[in-house]
C-alpha cells in the first residue's frame, strides 16, 4: 500500500522536473520558426512561424539565407529539418543587401502563446487536477492510470516547444508521450469501467498495444545515436509518433461511443456521456484540422494553437465529473466550488486585463484570448480551492493563539456534558469566558416578562448595573434567542427563557476598548449559541423536577409511568444479559466439569459417586432456574411473536408449575401493535398468573383479549378465594396489582377490580390504541386456548 501510494507523487514529482526543463529550454534556446527549401542553389525562405523570433525580428519570405551562426548554411542540416529551427544568427539577402539578425540577447526573445503561454498553463492546470486526485485517492490504480494520461498529454504539449528548438530528448519525450496517451487513457477506461460492470476493450488488447508502442519508443531511443537509418529521413520520427497518436486516440474516441451507445439506458449514463464529449471536444480538432493535414502534407485546416486550445476541454470535462461526484468517487465539496467560481470572476478579469496589456503589440487569435482567459480563471478557482485546504491544515499551527478557540469550544463542550444545574452552567460558561476574552466583567441578568422587571442574579467583577438599566430596559424587549445588544460598556447576549423570564449574559467590552476580532467574534456566538441550547434544556428539566416536587401526593402523570417502565425494562435486559452471559454460563462449566468427574467409573468409590450426582442434579436444578429467570427477565422472541402468541406461551409455561387450569379467549387481531403495549400485556399477564398461583388458590383462570372501537380490552377471571375490596386496596403493594394499574395508567388506560370473599378475582383493563396504530386493522372470530 506503501509503495501503491508513492507511486503516483513520484510521477507527479518526475513530470514536474520535465516541465521545469521544457520551460527553461524555451527561454534560454532561440526559436526562429523558419522554412527553407533550395531553388537555384540558393536557400529561399518559404515560410515563417507568426510567433517565432525570426518573425518578430523580420525576416521575410523570399529572404536568401546566406550564413547560419555566421558559417555558410549547412545543406545537409536545412533538409533533414526543413530549414532553421533554432541559431544564435542569421545573414539573409533582400534585395541585394545583406542583413544581419543577432538571437542571443534572450531577454529579446517574444514569448509564444501556442510554444510557451498555453501549454505551460495547460501543464499548471492539469498537474494541479492530479495532485488533487491523488491526494484524495493516493493507492486507487484507476486514479493512477488517470493521471498518466493526463500528465502524457500535458507534457506531451509542453515538449513541443523544445522539439522545435532541435532538442533531441524533447523530441523523444514528446513522441514517448504522444504515443504512450492513448494507451494510458485505454486502461483507464478498462480498469475503472470494468468495476462498474461495464465491458471496454479486452485486457488483451491492452497489453498488446504497451507492447507496440515500448517497441517503437525502443526504436526511436535508438534512433538518436544514428542505429536505424531508415527513420532518419526528415520528420519520420514525428509523423510516426503522430500517426500512432491519432490513430489510438480515434480508438478511443471509438470505444467510448460504443460504450455510451450501449450502456445509456443505465445509471451511467451521464458518466459516459459527458466523457465522451468531453474527450470528443478536446482531441478532435486537433486530429482533423492539424494531425491529418501534416500526415497528408498538406496545409494546417486552422491554426496550430486554435486546435490545442481545445485542450482545455479536457482538464474541465474530469474536473466537473469529480466535483459532481460521478467519477473517482472523491469527494468534493460542491457548494464551495460554486462559491469560489463566483468569486474567482473578478480576478480573472483583472489578470485578463494585465495579460492583454503585455501582449498588446501582438495579432492574438480571437479564440486564443479566450483560451488564456480560459486558464486563468479555472487556474484562480483551483488556488481559491487549495488555499482553503492549507489554510484549514496549517493556520492554526502558524498563526499563534488560533488554535485556542477550536480548543476552547471542545473542553466547553466537555464541561458542559455533565452540568446538571444552570448555576452551573453559568459557572463554566463565566470560567471560559474569562480565559479566553480580555475583558473586565461578565453578568448573568433575568427579566421578569409580566412586569418587565430586570435584575442581576450574579456577576463576576464590577458592572454598573444602574448606568445600564435604561439600556436593557428599552432594548431587551427586541431581542430574540442567541441576539445580542450593544450597550455603553459591553455587550448583552439573549441565552434563554421560559416560565415567564428571560435569562441574559451581559459581557464587557476589551479592556483596551478595542473591537472584537473576526475569531473572537465566531468563538463567542458559537459558545453563546451552544450555552443558549443547554441552558434552555437545563430550564425545562429544572422546571420538570418543581412540578413534580409540586404534586407529591396526586396522581402521577402518565408519561412518568411510562419513562419508568421503559428504565425498569431497560434494568430488566441488562440483568438478564448478565445473568446469561456470566452465571449461566460459569454454572454450565461447572456443571460439565462435574459430570466429567463422575462418568469415570474408575477413579470415585460408590459413595462418593451417589453424593456427587446429587450435587449434579442440584447444579442441573440451578441452572434451569438462572434460564426461567432470564426468561422472565427478558422475553425471548416478543416482538416476533406479538400479543397473542407471547400470552398463549405464557399460560402453557404457567400451566406446568400451577394447580389451577387457563382457558385463554381472543380475537384473531390481525393488527400490529406497538412493542410497549405487547410488553404491557405481557407483564400484566404474568403478574396476574403468579398472583394467582400464590394468593387467589383457584383451580380455573379465564382471559380475554378483545379489540372495540379503538381500544383493547383485556381481562382476567378466576375462582379463587377472594377477598373484600378495602383489602384489595390496601394489599397493593404486596400483591404486585399496584404495579399492574400503574403499566396502564402509563399508557392512559383504565384498570378495574372486581372481587368478594368466595367469589374470585376479576380483573379488566382498557387501553386505548394511538390513531397511527388503529387506523388499518382486521379482527376474526373469537379463539380460545
Amino acid at each position: 500500500m506503501t509503495n501503491r501510494n508513492n507511486r503516483s507523487w513520484i510521477v507527479l514529482f518526475i513530470m514536474l522536473i520535465l516541465a521545469g526543463w521544457f520551460t527553461i529550454l524555451q527561454f534560454t534556446v532561440p526559436y526562429i520558426g523558419i522554412n527553407s527549401k533550395l531553388s537555384n542553389g540558393k536557400w529561399l525562405v518559404t515560410y515563417i512561424d507568426t510567433e517565432s523570433w525570426g518573425a518578430k525580428a523580420g525576416i521575410q519570405v523570399d529572404d536568401i539565407i546566406s550564413q547560419v551562426d555566421n558559417l555558410p548554411p549547412n545543406d545537409e542540416s536545412l533538409t533533414k529539418f526543413y530549414g532553421i529551427a533554432s541559431a544564435r544568427s542569421v545573414e539573409v539577402i533582400r534585395n541585394g543587401h545583406r542583413i544581419q539578425f543577432d538571437f542571443t540577447d534572450f531577454r529579446k526573445q517574444p514569448v509564444s502563446f501556442n510554444q510557451t503561454v498555453i501549454p505551460m498553463a495547460s501543464f499548471i492546470l492539469l498537474f494541479t487536477f492530479s495532485s488533487f486526485i491523488v491526494y484524495k485517492k493516493p493507492a486507487d490504480r484507476s486514479a493512477f492510470l488517470l493521471i498518466l494520461f493526463l500528465m502524457s498529454v500535458a507534457i506531451g504539449y509542453l515538449a513541443a516547444g523544445g522539439s522545435a528548438r532541435l532538442d533531441l530528448f524533447s523530441g523523444f519525450i514528446m513522441r514517448l508521450m504522444l504515443t504512450f496517451a492513448p494507451v494510458f487513457f485505454l486502461h483507464f477506461l478498462h480498469d475503472y469501467f470494468s468495476k462498474l460492470g461495464i465491458q471496454v476493450i479486452h485486457q488483451g488488447a491492452i497489453f498488446a498495444s504497451y507492447v507496440l508502442v515500448s517497441v517503437w519508443n525502443l526504436f526511436i531511443f535508438i534512433q538518436v545515436y544514428g542505429v536505424f537509418s531508415f527513420l532518419q529521413a526528415p520528420g519520420s520520427a514525428s509523423r510516426v509518433a503522430l500517426a500512432i497518436f491519432i490513430a489510438g486516440m480515434i480508438i478511443a474516441l471509438l470505444v467510448q461511443v460504443r460504450m455510451y451507445i450501449r450502456y445509456r439506458n443505465t445509471t451511467q449514463q451521464a458518466l459516459l456521456k459527458y466523457m465522451m464529449l468531453g474527450n470528443i471536444g478536446s482531441f478532435l480538432p486537433l486530429i482533423l484540422f492539424v494531425g491529418l493535414p501534416f500526415l497528408l502534407n498538406s496545409d494546417n485546416v486552422i491554426n496550430a494553437g486554435v486546435a490545442s486550445s481545445f485542450l482545455l476541454l479536457l482538464p474541465l470535462t474530469y474536473l466537473y465529473l469529480v466535483a459532481s461526484n460521478q467519477l473517482l468517487d472523491i469527494e468534493f465539496i460542491v457548494s464551495r466550488l460554486r462559491y469560489f467560481c463566483l468569486i474567482a470572476l473578478l480576478p480573472t478579469l483583472l489578470i485578463s486585463i494585465g495579460i492583454g496589456l503585455a501582449f498588446a503589440d501582438r495579432g492574438v487569435h480571437t479564440l486564443q484570448w479566450l483560451q488564456v482567459i480560459l486558464v486563468v480563471y479555472v487556474s484562480t478557482v483551483l488556488t481559491l480551492y487549495f488555499k482553503e485546504v492549507l489554510d484549514r491544515k496549517f493556520r492554526n499551527k502558524v498563526i499563534k493563539g488560533a488554535h485556542q478557540f477550536e480548543k476552547s469550544l471542545e473542553s466547553f463542550s466537555h464541561r458542559v456534558s455533565s452540568v446538571m444545574k444552570v448555576c452551573d452552567l453559568e459557572q463554566c460558561l463565566m470560567d471560559e469566558l474569562f480565559s479566553l476574552l480580555p475583558i473586565q466583567s461578565v453578568g448573568f441578568i433575568d427579566r421578569d416578562l409580566d412586569g418587565n422587571a430586570i435584575a442581576l442574579k450574579r456577576c463576576r467583577g464590577e458592572i454598573p448595573f444602574e448606568m445600564l438599566l435604561p439600556d436593557l430596559q428599552s432594548g431587551l424587549l427586541q431581542l430574540s434567542p442567541g441576539d445580542s445588544m450593544k450597550t455603553k460598556y459591553g455587550s448583552c447576549y439573549l441565552i434563554g427563557q421560559g416560565r415567564g423570564t428571560q435569562h441574559f449574559v451581559w459581557i464587557s467590552d476589551k479592556e483596551n476598548h478595542m473591537e472584537y476580532n473576526h475569531d473572537e467574534k465566531v468563538w463567542l456566538r458559537t459558545i453563546i449559541t451552544y450555552a443558549g441550547f443547554v441552558h434552555q434544556n437545563l430550564q425545562l428539566i429544572e422546571g420538570l423536577v418543581q412540578d413534580l416536587d409540586s404534586k407529591k401526593g396526586e396522581k402521577t402523570p402518565p408519561w412518568v409511568l411510562r419513562l419508568l417502565f421503559r428504565l425498569s425494562e431497560n434494568e430488566r435486559r441488562k440483568l438478564a444479559s448478565d445473568l446469561h452471559d456470566s452465571a449461566l454460563q460459569d454454572q454450565l462449566l461447572w456443571y460439565r466439569k462435574l459430570e466429567a468427574i463422575t462418568n469415570d467409573e474408575t477413579m470415585l468409590p460408590a459413595a462418593t459417586r451417589v453424593s456427587l450426582e446429587d450435587i449434579r442434579e442440584g447444579l442441573l436444578d440451578v441452572i434451569h432456574q438462572i434460564r426461567e429467570t432470564c426468561n422472565e427477565l427478558r422475553p425471548p422472541f416478543l416482538k416476533e411473536m406479538g400479543a397473542i402468541e407471547a400470552i398463549e406461551n405464557l399460560c402453557t409455561h404457567a400451566q406446568l408449575n400451577a394447580n389451577y387450569t387457563i382457558t385463554f379467549k381472543h380475537q384473531d387481531i390481525r393488527m400490529e401493535m406497538d412493542d410497549e403495549y405487547v410488553l404491557t400485556l405481557y407483564r400484566i399477564t404474568q403478574e396476574l398468573l403468579r398472583n394467582g398461583m400464590k394468593h387467589s388458590k383457584a383451580t380455573h383462570v379465564e382471559l380475554f383479549l378483545h379489540y372495540e372501537h379503538q381500544f383493547i380490552r383485556y381481562r382476567y377471571r378466576d375462582n379463587g378465594i377472594g377477598m373484600e375490596l378495602d383489602r384489595l386496596q390496601s394489599s397493593f403493594q404486596h400483591m404486585g396489582l399496584s404495579g399492574i394499574r400503574e403499566r396502564v395508567s402509563g399508557l392512559e388506560g383504565e384498570t378495574y377490580y372486581r372481587t368478594a370473599p368466595g367469589e374470585g378475582l376479576e380483573v379488566e383493563i382498557i387501553l386505548p390504541l394511538p390513531d397511527e396504530e388503529s387506523c388499518d386493522y382486521q379482527t376474526g372470530k373469537e379463539e380460545s386456548a
